[in-house]
This record gives C-alpha cells, sequence and structure tokens, in this order.
C-alpha cells in the first residue's frame, strides 16, 4: 500500500477555502445586461475554484511537512535550550556519550541502564560539532532541538496517514509543543526517550506503507534508544501477521528479520570488546531481577502518581489529555464499526490503522508498572496530540451535520472549525514560548562555578555519586564507573563482583579522590556507609548553594 493511496488531499487546505467560499458570493448587481450578469457570475464562480485550488496547494501535505518541523524547531529555540543547566538524568546520558568518546564503553566503564542508542547517537554529534568547535553539549542540545522538529513532521505523517485527516494533523502537531515542561524534557540534553518515539512513528509509517522489513529495522531502533521501544516490534509483528492468523506471505517473519539487523550489529560490537556479558547484565538482568521490583509500585500507588505527574506537567491542558483518551475510544469505536460493516476485519487492507491504538495501550501498561516522572510522558506525549485532535475534528464535524445548511457548507463548515482551533492552538503555543523567562541556575552560572574547581583538580581525581553534571561540565571521567548506586545497584554491582559494598568502598580510597560529590542517596541501600566514608575523611564545599562537594582534608 502507498503512502500517496492513503493520504487526502483537500483536508486541510479546503479549511481556508471554506471560509472564503462562505464570504465571496457572486456580485450580479454591476451589470445591467443579462448575458454580462451570466458571464460575469461564471467568471466570479471559476475564480473561486481557482483561488480554493491555489490554497489547497499551498496546504499541501509536503508544505504542511515542513512547515511541522520549522514549528517544532522554533518553538524548541524560544525555550533556550542553550541557557538550561546540566540537570537531572539527562547528565548522564551526556556523561556516557563524553565517556565513548574517551574510549569508554558503555556498562563496563560507566554504568547505564537503558540500551544505548541515544548515547551513541550523542556522541556522533559531538564528534561533528568538535570539527566545527561546537561546545559538546551545545551540539547535544542541538541535535535535541531538531529531533523535535523531527518528532513534528512524524506526528503530523502518522496522524495524516492513519486519520486520513490533514486537518488533526496539523492540530496534533501543536499539541506536544504547548507545554513547557515537556519542551524541557525534549531538549535538556540527552534524552533515551526521544529517538525512541521518533523510531517508532517511523516504525507506524512502515505499517501503513506495507514495509514490513523497513518495520522491523525502525522498530528495532526504537529497542536499542530504550527497552520497552520494543513494542513497536509487537505492534509490527501483529499488524504484518494479521494478529497472528497469517504467515504464507512471510510478512512477519520479515519484520523479525529486520529487527534482527540492527540488534546483531550492537551484540556483535559489544561481542567484539569484550563487554557482552556487562550489556546484557545492566540493560536486561538488573532491569528485570532487581530495578523491576524495586522501583515498581502498587496499582493504586502507580495511578495515583501518574495522576499527580500528569496534572503538574499539563496543568489546566490536562483537559486535552482527557480529550485524547475521549479521542482513543472514538476511534476504537470506529474501527469496531468498520468491521462489524465489512465484514471481514482480518482480511481488510485498512487492518493497518489498528497499529496507531497499539502503541498507546501496550506503553499505558507499561506505564502502571514503572513510571517515575515527566520524561516517561515522552513516549505517550504524540498520541495524546494525535487523538485529541482526532476528538476535536470529530466533534466539529458532528457539529456542522446539525446545521440547516447544504451538505458542501457543512463539510466547508467542519473544516473551517478545524481551521480555527488550529490557529488559535498555534497562537497559544507561540505566546507561552515566545514570553518563557528562564529563571534559576543557568548554564553559564554552572560553568562560572566549576572554573575553579577544573583548576583545582587538575591531575587529582574525583568521584562523584549522582551529580554527573560535574562530570559533564568538566568534561572528565568518574573514578570509577559507578555514577550511582540507587535502586539496588550497590547490592547487584557486589553480587556481580563476589564482594561486599565495603570492599567497593576501599577500593575508592586506596584512589584518594581529591573531591566527592554526593547526591541522589534516597534509594541507595547502603548510603550510611558512603556518607561515613564521606564524612570521616572530606569537608563540604558550597557549591551551587548546596553542601553536596566534598574536598579531602
Amino acid at each position: 500500500m502507498h503512502l500517496s493511496r492513503i493520504i487526502p488531499d483537500s483536508a486541510f487546505g479546503m479549511c481556508l477555502a471554506g471560509a472564503l467560499k462562505k464570504n465571496l458570493s457572486p456580485n450580479i448587481s454591476m451589470s445591467n445586461h443579462p448575458i454580462d450578469t451570466i458571464q460575469s457570475s461564471a467568471h466570479t464562480v471559476e475564480s473561486k475554484r481557482d483561488l480554493w485550488t491555489r490554497l489547497d496547494e499551498l496546504c499541501n501535505a509536503r508544505r504542511l511537512t515542513i512547515l511541522a518541523f520549522l514549528i517544532g524547531v522554533v518553538v524548541m529555540l524560544l525555550y533556550k535550550p542553550f541557557d538550561r543547566p546540566e540537570i537531572g538524568d539527562p547528565t548522564i546520558y551526556d556523561y556516557v556519550a563524553q565517556s565513548i568518546l574517551r574510549g569508554q564503553l558503555p556498562y563496563r566503564d560507566v554504568i547505564d541502564i537503558k540500551t544505548p542508542g541515544a548515547q551513541y547517537l550523542s556522541a556522533l554529534t559531538i564528534a561533528v560539532g568538535s570539527v566545527f568547535d561546537v561546545r559538546d553539549i551545545f551540539a547535544i542540545r542541538a541535535l535535541h532541538v531538531v529531533l523535535a522538529g523531527l518528532l513534528s513532521v512524524l506526528i503530523f505523517l502518522v496522524t495524516n496517514v492513519y486519520l486520513q485527516s490533514r486537518v488533526a494533523a496539523a492540530i496534533a502537531v501543536l499539541i506536544p509543543l504547548l507545554r513547557e515542561p515537556i519542551a524541557k524534557t525534549f531538549i535538556g540534553g540527552t534524552q533515551p526517550k526521544l529517538p525512541m518515539i521518533i523510531f517508532g512513528l517511523l516504525t507506524l509509517i512502515m505499517i501503513a506503507k506495507d514495509r514490513p522489513l523497513a518495520a522491523g529495522v525502525f522498530s528495532m531502533l526504537s529497542c536499542l534508544c530504550w527497552q520497552p521501544g520494543l513494542l513497536f516490534t509487537g505492534t509490527a509483528m501483529l499488524i504484518f501477521s494479521r494478529y497472528f492468523t497469517s504467515w504464507r506471505d512471510l510478512k512477519a517473519l520479515k519484520v523479525l528479520a529486520g529487527a534482527i539487523i540492527p540488534l546483531s550489529l550492537v551484540l556483535g560490537y559489544f561481542y567484539s570488546k569484550g563487554a557482552l556479558a556487562d550489556l546484557w547484565a545492566w540493560t536486561i538482568t538488573y532491569n528485570y531481577s532487581v530495578f523491576g521490583p524495586e522501583a515498581g509500585p502498587t496499582l493504586g500507588e502507580a495511578i495515583k502518581h501518574i495522576v499527580m505527574i500528569v496534572r503538574r506537567v499539563f496543568e489546566r491542558d490536562v483537559l486535552l489529555v482527557l480529550l485524547s483518551i475521549v479521542g482513543l475510544l472514538l476511534f476504537l469505536v470506529r474501527r469496531a464499526g468498520q468491521r462489524v460493516k465489512n465484514g471481514s476485519a482480518l482480511g481488510s487492507t485498512e487492518l493497518f490503522r489498528d497499529a496507531i491504538v497499539l502503541p498507546p495501550l501496550i506503553y499505558g501498561v507499561f506505564m502502571l508498572i514503572n513510571f517515575q516522572g515527566p520524561p516517561d510522558l515522552i513516549p505517550i506525549v504524540p498520541f495524546v496530540g494525535i487523538f485529541a485532535s482526532w476528538a476535536l475534528v470529530w466533534f466539529a464535524s458532528v457539529v456542522a451535520q446539525k446545521a440547516p445548511v447544504a451538505e458542501q457548507r457543512r463539510r466547508h463548515a467542519s473544516e473551517l472549525v478545524g481551521a480555527v482551533v488550529f490557529a488559535v492552538i498555534l497562537a497559544v503555543v507561540f505566546w507561552r514560548a515566545g514570553t518563557f523567562k528562564l529563571r534559576g541556575l543557568k548554564l553559564r552560572d554552572q560553568d562560572a562555578a566549576v572554573a575553579q574547581l577544573r583548576q583545582d583538580l587538575q591531575s587529582d581525581r574525583i568521584y562523584v555519586h549522582g551529580a554527573v553534571e560535574l562530570l559533564v561540565l568538566l568534561n572528565t571521567p568518574n573514578l570509577n564507573p559507578y555514577v550511582d548506586f540507587d535502586w539496588g545497584k550497590d547490592n547487584f554491582v557486589a553480587s556481580m563482583r563476589g564482594v561486599s559494598f565495603q570492599y567497593l568502598l576501599d577500593e575508592m580510597e586506596v584512589q584518594a579522590p581529591k573531591y566527592v560529590a554526593l547526591t541522589r542517596l534516597r534509594k541507595v541501600y547502603h548510603r550510611k556507609e558512603l556518607k561515613r566514608w564521606v564524612e570521616e575523611r572530606y569537608q563540604p564545599v558550597e557549591l551551587w548553594r548546596k553542601r553536596s562537594l566534598y574536598v579531602r582534608q
């Protein structure tokens, strides 16, 4: 199935044309001759048709795709990515990217629990940026601004393909750009969940285009950025096997073949470096046997936590989240009705459209199992935009159908409402982004604070637990691979090496780092031993108005 057969050409362009059509009625009072009147009227109608055609051409899918990219990039730039401080989990992935360029290997020389795709993407960007003398932090953030623009493009394309509404597609692009907390998760540093959902949406497009091999490749690239991306491989398998009922066309096997290609390359690379066991231990074994059970809440706690984070991130715009749930339900009902009407559900050429609902449903279940904070909303945010826009367009069409006018005018009225909604949301997006002021600690403040620390360190070593932003700003390796011991990592490391946690502390003491930074200790089981080691040998130094940095006595 070709993409050109699925994308309608007239939906969004006719929104503006519909508005003009309503107000450009032929004026025949200027002529007193009947023939002149008829000719004038015909000329006016033909002119209007030419105008609608030109408007529709201006709003074709290709131009709107470019516009979606530009809107995404401009909005991200307005949220000041290059002034934001290094903070939170993105600092860990930024540090891993720096470590890769130092010749270190993830999972062996620096510990992280996510698959390595995003970190290697950032490392590549740093390498390219260095050619043009661009600072590593700026290179990474420029990459993520571009990725946010690509996300906007893919949201438009997926919505257009699956919902067959250019109006809904245009609105869907804007909804993820409405909130600064969401933008912050996009552009605050290396964010594995962003390329994960980008490759996931590419998988959905390949499903619609009936390209199982490419769908398999993109779905595994999604997984290699963050493990839950495997849900896109599952989605592709379900659709191409027609829910495991059809294998003769070999499409499902092509999905598996496509997924094996990038996976085998990654596994082969780590095997050649002697670190395949480390990769498996930290991305699979630890997550399954330690992090999952330790971090997994009860069902009630999970729902309460998700609701709290969603309300905090979206605030009054949480109505859009509720609207997206309504839109998802409406789409499911419509798909069920189409199956009953057509009578051949699994044999339908429209079966691919089921793929749009499977990822948000599967990821929704994952959120109940493990949901930490706002960045975990990234994979669901595009679907909030997609289904909220679907609901808005559907409601507009229902209202228009009740209008006491001709059918053609009803359709134009529906499209006009969609265009108005798009214009309003676009204005809100740019007003919020344009008036945004970055308050508090900034990147330049961090640079100034570590300037003296950089001079003092020289050839000395530093051990950082939690405050990985120090390592990123200094662009220096940690004392050892363990940048944090939270969520049972302390016991897991000791168990892997067959030693006690005290033995790990003794190793660090032998190296006698000049500086130690300690944060994020709340979920560390051996935090008392760690703090005791620091308190006995180090004294606090104020950094960023916090006493989390210590210098050796």
